[in-house]
């Protein structure tokens, strides 16, 4: 009984996480209510991110975070992960045209061939995580 009891205040109790965004994406302070902060986080998947051939050098994912419902831009971070060769690669800590929709991460090789093969054949995937806010 006393498991049954435990177990029902376990689901009962809401999550007690907290989280305080001090700046938002245009490096302003906040102005939506503190209980529609949330964080959000996700990965294009290993073997299955779908890259875009931008130039030689070049490749570029968008990243979709609609499903995040966020209502302002978000802050985003991001990290490159596979099996190989994607610790030289430059910009994938770099998101560009975020909005409250998704962004972009281009992957750069100065010195290799980067191309859509390579980075399926090493797995590469954008981990991304995201916070801000899904109300006015």
């Amino acid at each position: 009984m006393i498991r049954i009891l435990l177990a029902l205040c376990l689901i009962a109790t809401p999550c007690l996480s907290q989280i305080k965004l001090i700046k938002d994406s245009s490096g302003h302070s906040p102005i939506n209510p503190e209980p529609c902060l949330i964080t959000c986080a996700g990965s294009t998947g290993a073997g299955v991110t779908h890259w875009i051939q931008h130039a030689d050098h070049t490749l570029e994912t968008h990243v979709d975070i609609t499903q995040c419902g966020f209502v302002t831009t978000p802050v985003i971070t991001t990290s490159l992960a596979g099996i190989g060769y994607h610790d030289t690669q430059k910009g994938t800590s770099a998101p560009w045209n975020v909005n409250m929709a998704g962004f972009t991460i281009a992957v750069i090789d100065d010195f290799a061939d980067t191309s859509v093969s390579r980075a399926l054949q090493y797995l590469w995937h954008v981990n991304w995580i995201a916070v801000g806010y899904t109300c006015a």
